[in-house]
């Protein structure tokens, strides 16, 4: 029987930590599968149940916020997946080193290993790189990676199936984390809030498998809201967008800066 090449992704391996719920076998065999075709080594971390996580994961939870925030109330399964995440970044952490972060209903691309090098050399520089597929996003063009591109966010897509992320950007990930206010994907995108820019590495590698659609986070659907949230939701939004542009016009800014100073250094080397 043919066996793929073993295929070391990037010297010293970021660890990969698959979360998932040790009850969900199917999901569990799908990952293993695909993760061990690449020769990849990873944990499995035990996914937290919504029903215990807002007690015990978090120091509050503040309704209105999160009315704000998503037009609804949380569900369990959305308070269990934020609540796993958060435990994920707390033993980045502990460790000081760069993890990678999946969740189990993935579907690896071809081009995953070469993808995990690259997010390798540039995660302790970027902090937080992306390797899921979007839709909807906006992005500014970073640099080059080998076959791949690194971008800059300038409105971060929702998922938060697979990514790279630094102690640092966990830390101040788990500093906004202390009362739930929305869903992990839309406090994660707030990032004139966390103060952390946000990349993401293309062509993506990772992308749903079938088994996302029978998925326990539950009553995510968008409903008729009454006139009141609908205006609160209007007015955030609006404070989202403002805050948002401030925050990319002061990365170009930085970004341009970074150019010129580059710039002078090689005419004083090469003078």
């Amino acid at each position: 029987m043919h066996r793929p090449p073993v295929i070391r992704a990037f010297d010293p391996q970021m660890k990969i930590f698959v979360i998932s719920l040790t009850s969900s076998h199917a999901r569990r065999d799908s990952a293993a599968v695909q993760l061990r075709r690449f020769s990849l080594e990873f944990e499995f971390f035990p996914a937290i149940s919504g029903k215990s996580a807002l007690e015990n994961c978090f120091d509050g939870y503040d309704e209105e916020r999160f009315l704000r925030n998503t037009g609804r109330t949380a569900c369990a399964g959305e308070i269990g997946c934020y609540a796993s995440h958060l435990a994920v970044w707390r033993r980045c952490i502990e460790m000081d080193e760069p993890v990678v972060i999946m969740e189990d209903d993935f579907r690896l691309l071809e081009e995953f290993p070469e993808s995990l090098r690259q997010l390798g050399r540039n995660i302790d520089r970027y902090g937080y790189i992306r390797l899921q597929t979007e839709s909807r996003a906006r992005k500014h063009r970073e640099k080059k990676c080998g076959k791949f591109v690194l971008w800059r966010y300038t409105k971060v897509p929702h998922g938060a199936m697979c990514y790279g992320i630094s102690p640092s950007v966990a830390a101040a990930f788990v500093e906004q984390s202390n009362i739930l206010t929305a869903p992990i994907d839309v406090q994660v995108k707030k990032f004139w809030d966390h103060g952390q820019p946000m990349y993401g590495l293309t062509p993506y590698v990772v992308t749903e498998s079938d088994l996302s659609w029978n998925t326990s986070i539950k009553g995510r659907q968008k409903q008729k809201k009454p006139l009141r949230m609908q205006l609160l939701r209007m007015v955030t939004k609006c404070d989202w967008y403002c805050r948002r542009l401030h925050f990319n016009l002061s990365q170009r800014y930085l970004s341009r800066s970074r150019s010129v100073h580059a710039g002078m250094k090689t005419e004083r080397r090469l003078g």
